[in-house]
């Protein structure tokens, strides 16, 4: 991908926590939203992470989640706070920059975040860079075992309603009917032009809970193997929270079933043994979660979101990310999901 800011915009975005000293770019990573730049400045290694991609965002338009996800961090061990969260989450959407001074074992340790565009044209983050290697270049059973006992700790933070978004916490809560109900829908709708109509009526007839005896919790919504850094055999950081989201537990253990690691022809597929592993460490709960007909939900609206992420790309005439599968793949797993569901 093309290299799209300048040394000039590059210095603007670090020019509130180092004025005057020119960071010097290292690597550039282009993902499929972000552009990721690693620059040293000062003697040290930082991550510039820009929101390139913006009309392919699915999210809420403007924030950088990690500035509300170490705010949540923070508050864990107090319970549910939605109230008092709304309030921290309307500062903080109202400056739309700041620097940062908490942080978290779970994340990077953020230092600048930047949704104003006064120095850049899209909404950015700047991060003490990660050293390590993702999970997926290191396909051990104990590594897999620690990143579910990571995303615990991540799940630990619930709420007392579900909401439809970070700037919904609070204010406008919804049920969960209605929450994955308007999920599935927008998705059906965008696929309908692409699937066998059997599968879009199938879609359509799936059985919803009418309640929901889970907590909401707090969940990544990207928690894959290429978004876990691994260092000396541990967990060094979950990066990218772009995703975050107010869910229940189970959409985070769908990403890891289908992309568990790379296969022998380095594209991501699943695997049993480390999946296990993973779901082990996750504890108890982990495996009465992926063996509940909640997680087939969300198997379905997963595998349909994908699918219909990876037909506009193609419809766009725009390249895979490497190791990613394509669209078709996806509507072979929808198929024998829906298939077993009827």
């Amino acid at each position: 991908m093309e290299f799209i800011l300048t040394a000039s915009q590059i210095e603007r975005a670090f020019s509130p926590l180092f004025p005057g000293q020119p960071p010097h770019v290292q690597q550039v990573f282009a993902g499929n939203i972000n552009t990721i730049i690693q620059v040293a400045v000062n003697g040290r290694s930082y991550g510039l992470r820009v929101r390139v991609h913006e009309q392919a965002y699915r999210y809420e338009p403007n924030l950088i989640k990690e500035a509300f996800v170490l705010w949540l961090m923070k508050h864990a061990t107090t319970g549910p706070r939605d109230k008092e969260a709304a309030v921290a989450f309307e500062h903080l959407t109202a400056a739309g920059r700041g620097i940062v001074t908490e942080h978290s074992d779970e994340l990077p340790v953020v230092r600048y975040y930047d949704w104003s565009r006064a120095y850049l044209p899209h909404p950015y983050c700047i991060y003490e860079w990660v050293e390590g290697a993702p999970l997926w270049e290191t396909p051990h059973q104990h590594v897999y075992a620690l990143a579910g006992q990571t995303l615990v700790r991540i799940h630990h933070i619930q709420f007392s309603a579900f909401y439809a978004d970070f700037l919904a916490l609070g204010v406008h809560p919804v049920s969960w009917p209605e929450r994955y109900r308007t999920a599935l829908d927008k998705e059906r709708v965008a696929a309908q032009a692409h699937l066998p109509r059997t599968f879009v009526d199938a879609l359509g007839a799936l059985v919803i809970p009418s309640s929901m005896s889970t907590p909401p919790c707090l969940v990544h919504n990207d928690f894959a193997p290429g978004n876990i850094i691994v260092r000396d055999g541990t967990i060094a950081a979950v990066i990218d929270w772009d995703n975050a989201v107010i869910d229940v537990p189970h959409l985070d253990f769908v990403k890891m079933k289908y992309w568990t690691a790379k296969n022998t022809t380095g594209e991501l597929a699943h695997d049993p043994a480390l999946f296990g592993a993973f779901v082990d460490g996750y504890g108890p709960t982990g495996r009465d979660m992926i063996g509940s007909p909640l997680f087939v939900l969300y198997e379905v609206l997963w595998l349909l979101r994908v699918f219909n992420f990876e037909r506009a790309k193609e419809k766009q005439g725009l390249a895979r990310a490497p190791g990613y599968p394509a669209a078709a793949s996806y509507e072979r797993r929808l198929a024998q999901i829906l298939r077993k569901g009827s």
